[in-house]
């Protein structure tokens, strides 16, 4: 009987460790900001580039009389390791129809910073050139050069407790507006994103583009799941020989 006992408590001991190496938690936030390029020709006429939601130069306003906006939304996130399509990121754009007077084709750079505060710190920032075309038709809003290559080269960041940062790409967020194209498509590059127009003066149609990433941890060792075996095994004793001691007393 003590021995399986202490078999039961190895194997319960060895679900603890198990538990324990697969639920790292991760926390973070995901922040995004936009800048001019100082390129002749290139920047907006008439943008304006402000402060908003807790962030820092994360709103880019079009220029017009009837503007619209690109936020870059500060983004946190708490999640367990082995978690798939983790939201670390977003950019909403705010598609108001375009009049004659706005600037219709032009470039923004947008830097989007991931920073970890657990299982410790760490954080890294990669810049995108956007082409910004705001077209005077149904045919809507585009944003070009969002590439998940140009993502991908965020990190490797080093974590703790073996935690790794994979599969960082966009994707629209569920039910919204647009369409989002991570390859080329015929007559849409790679990376370009479409919101399309609202009619007349209504109010502007909105568009999210999430940034995911999956988070993994090692999985137990082979001597964790042995302890685990011995563990189960040693609880099926147990039972095993209760059921024996009974049948003798009924004989």
């Amino acid at each position: 009987m003590k021995t399986a006992i202490k078999l039961a408590t190895a194997g319960l001991f060895a679900v603890l460790l198990s538990s324990q190496a697969n639920a790292v938690v991760v926390t973070g936030t995901g922040t995004g900001s936009f800048q001019t390029n100082n390129a002749p020709g290139q920047d907006c006429n008439g943008c304006n580039i402000s402060n908003t939601g807790g962030g820092t130069n994360n709103r880019l306003t079009t220029s017009g009389t009837n503007p619209s906006s690109l936020t870059a939304n500060v983004t946190p996130f708490s999640v367990n390791t082995n978690t798939n399509d983790t939201v670390i990121g977003s950019l909403t754009w705010v598609n108001n129809a375009t009049t004659g007077n706005a600037d219709t084709d032009f470039n923004f750079f947008y830097t989007f910073t991931l920073t970890f505060t657990a299982p410790n710190a760490a954080t890294d920032s990669q810049q995108f050139t956007l082409n910004i075309q705001q077209t005077q038709n149904a045919a809507g809003d585009l944003v070009f050069n969002l590439l998940n290559s140009t993502l991908g080269n965020l990190g490797p960041f080093a974590l703790a407790n073996g935690v790794t940062v994979t599969d960082l790409h966009f994707g629209l967020a569920p039910g919204s507006n647009g369409v989002y194209y991570p390859t080329a498509q015929p007559g849409h590059p790679a990376g370009q994103w479409t919101n399309p127009d609202p009619s007349g003066n209504n109010p502007g149609i909105t568009s999210t583009l999430n940034i995911y990433a999956d988070f993994t941890a090692p999985i137990p060792e082979a001597s964790t799941w042995a302890m685990m075996i011995l563990g189960f095994a040693g609880v099926g004793f147990m039972a095993y020989r209760r059921r024996n001691q009974v049948s003798l007393r009924l004989v």
